[in-house]
């Protein structure tokens, strides 16, 4: 029988294929998602880190909960903010903290932060980022920005030294708090844009990951609502930037966490584009048991489009194979009680098992031009069937099939009353159809076995039924050919037939009938219990290597010896005859040395020929050509020094 596991990789695999998602959104953060990130948030209460703190407050503001230990995170912000340490980051950390929770008691020391970050704005070398801090820091705290032209100068020069995307994101949110006059930074959003990554046509992300795609988009549309302009992104890239942010849904870190909750709720409440998630919301598998299927329409944080229920339409069924369409235009109905669910009947037209692509698109009320990824999206269904059984047949023939083989008849879920007998001279023969319910028409299935099973030893062996050209399941056993498979144990077995297929609602295991097989007793030849030939110890092989040649006699060798050294001896006796001048030879200890051992090198290559091997020659030369080398090169700088001075 198929198990689960396998059901579930081939209805994810059937997944993956019909759902395109380059313009739709199939998923949204969900209730658990909440749940898991306000977890991550929590971390933070340990108040080690004011970075992490801020993200937690801010985080746990846009999930809507409220603020554990609120007085004392409170106490900890005061401390930060009075701390002469304190840089720039952490005053626009706490500043952000301290706007989030709303409620705190005390007041924070406006005055030192201001100059603090006034000097900021002021300052004409100031980076992108450091204004960021400052400007975003005095709005935190409801104080002037200062003088907007310096400002803009300040981060145009700043800009065309790194216009890094980083860099590009903190100009849109510095921008969309000067108002009309961040219309400057209005172009550089469509510059940002086409820098983004697209991955497998369903995400656009920008490199650094989430933190920076999210600081980009939140930037670009708050710009955008400032300057009342639509920024350059089209429907398509929102919904595509929405999949990449759903998909990072397990997040892990504070930041992260709080980057996602801003981000969608960016997407999700901003004048431009509203990206619609269409989703299943019942199970994938509908059967004329289940036939309805439900889908949630909502925004990416789950909630309802509209209080009055929206027009969602089935626009087709399609079967994954042959794009066979069994449903068109079908009109989904609201549930009642919540106008995000809507709920269709797909067996109303009887469609055959299988895997099918439901598309499905959605419409409010009152047409509202933001509203994107609300067309075509995919949805992954199964059409499960219920099987019946039907003209069981089991019984024995011969072997040779001389004689007309002997079968009776059974119906599910019964058992055959009588027992089954066969020897080695027969075959056991099963015969069955499969029927659909719904259709009534005969069908196969993925898997359809028979299995034996020995009543006391509980040992199995499984056949394969296999279907015919008029699909009837016939399964013949041969006893005899099939006694070793057996091990040759008589007795009684269980006989089970045991269907499944990923499309069945029902697939089942049915007792069918208990069957008594008779073997011969079998007597196994003894086999050695060890190879000699593969186990015994071999014979030592000896390694011969190749014998010398053989010598010429002594008397030879000593010839050819003496004639090696017939020319030195007439290189003296020229020497003598046309005398030799040496008083040039200079009496040096560089000059005896070279000449000792130059010799000695060739008497070392004459000692290697006897009997030295070439690593023992390699110790002997590296000592005498140092010292030929040396004292050689001093002889020579010798010679030249007195060729100059005559």
């Amino acid at each position: 029988m198929i198990t689960s596991g396998v059901i579930c990789v081939i209805f994810l695999g059937i997944l993956a294929t019909v759902s395109d998602g380059a313009t739709t959104t199939v998923s949204f953060l969900s209730p658990a998602d909440k749940i898991r990130l306000k977890q991550v948030l929590s971390s933070a209460w340990d108040l080690k880190d004011v970075s992490s703190v801020n993200y937690a407050v801010s985080g746990y503001k846009l999930l809507g909960e409220s603020i554990p230990k609120q007085q004392e995170v409170c106490k900890y912000l005061l401390e930060r903010a009075s701390d002469k340490n304190a840089n720039l980051e952490d005053l626009f950390f706490v500043t952000s903290a301290w706007k989030a929770i709303g409620s705190c008691s005390g007041a924070l020391p406006i005055a030192n932060i201001v100059k603090i970050l006034r000097d900021v704005t002021e300052r004409d070398t100031s980076t992108v980022s450091e204004l960021y801090y400052a400007v975003q820091g005095l709005t935190n705290i409801a104080q002037k920005k200062g003088d907007a032209t310096k400002l803009i100068k300040t981060l145009q020069a700043a800009l065309k030294k790194d216009d890094s995307l980083v860099n590009l994101g903190y100009s849109f949110l510095i921008a969309a708090q000067l108002g009309t006059d961040g219309t400057f930074a209005f172009d550089r959003i469509e510059d940002a844009i086409v820098q983004a990554d697209e991955v497998d046509s369903r995400f656009l992300q920008f490199e650094g990951g989430l933190s920076i795609t999210a600081l980009l988009v939140n930037g670009a549309y708050q710009l955008a609502a400032t300057v009342n302009k639509s920024p350059p992104i089209t429907g398509d890239q929102a919904v595509k930037f929405a999949n990449y942010f759903l998909s990072r849904r397990s997040v892990q870190t504070t930041k992260g966490a709080y980057s996602l909750l801003e981000v969608l709720g960016t997407l999700t409440k901003n004048k431009f584009h509203l990206p619609v998630s269409i989703t299943l919301a019942s199970q994938a598998a509908v059967s004329l048991e289940q036939p309805q299927v439900t889908v949630k329409v909502s925004d990416l944080l789950g909630q309802p489009l509209s209080a009055v229920p929206l027009t969602v339409t089935a626009e087709s069924a399609t079967r994954v194979g042959d794009d066979v369409v069994v449903l068109s235009k079908k009109k989904f109905e609201p549930v009642a009680g919540d106008t995000s669910l809507y709920t269709v009947n797909l067996m109303v037209t009887k469609p055959e098992r299988g895997f099918y692509k439901l598309t499905v698109s959605a419409a409010v009320p009152k047409p509202d031009p933001r509203l994107v990824g609300n067309i075509g999206a995919s949805l992954a269904v199964k059409v499960l069937s219920s099987v019946a059984v039907e003209n069981v047949e089991v019984g024995t023939t011969d072997a040779d099939q001389t004689t007309q083989a002997k079968l009776a008849k059974v119906s599910y879920p019964s058992k055959l009353t009588s027992v089954v007998e066969a020897d080695t001279l027969q075959k056991l023969i099963t015969k069955f159809n499969l029927k659909d319910k719904g259709t009534g028409k005969l069908m196969t299935v993925h898997q359809a076995f028979v299995k034996l099973t020995h009543r006391e030893t509980k040992a199995e062996i499984i056949f394969v039924a296999d279907a015919d050209s008029t699909k009837t399941y016939k399964l013949d056993v041969d006893i005899g050919a099939k006694a070793s498979e057996f091990g040759y144990l008589s007795g009684q077995y269980s006989m089970e037939l045991l269907v499944g297929d990923s499309v069945l609602s029902n697939s089942f295991s049915w007792h069918v009938a208990d069957v008594v097989l008779k073997f011969p007793e079998y007597t196994s030849t003894p086999t050695p219990s060890k190879d000699p030939y593969l186990y015994a110890p071999k014979p030592e092989i000896q390694h011969m290597f190749r014998e010398p040649d053989s010598r010429p006699p002594v008397a030879v060798s000593n010839l050819f010896t003496g004639l090696l050294g017939v020319p030195l001896l007439l290189l003296f006796i020229l020497w003598a005859k046309l005398g030799v001048n040496v008083s040039n030879f200079p009496l040096s200890l560089s000059a005896v040395g070279f000449h000792l051992g130059l010799g000695g090198i060739f008497g070392l290559f004459g000692v290697f020929w006897l009997q030295l091997n070439m690593f023992q020659t390699m110790k002997y030369l590296l000592a005498l050509g140092v010292v030929t080398f040396l004292c050689g090169n001093k002889l020579l700088a010798g010679i030249a020094q007195k060729r100059k001075q005559h």
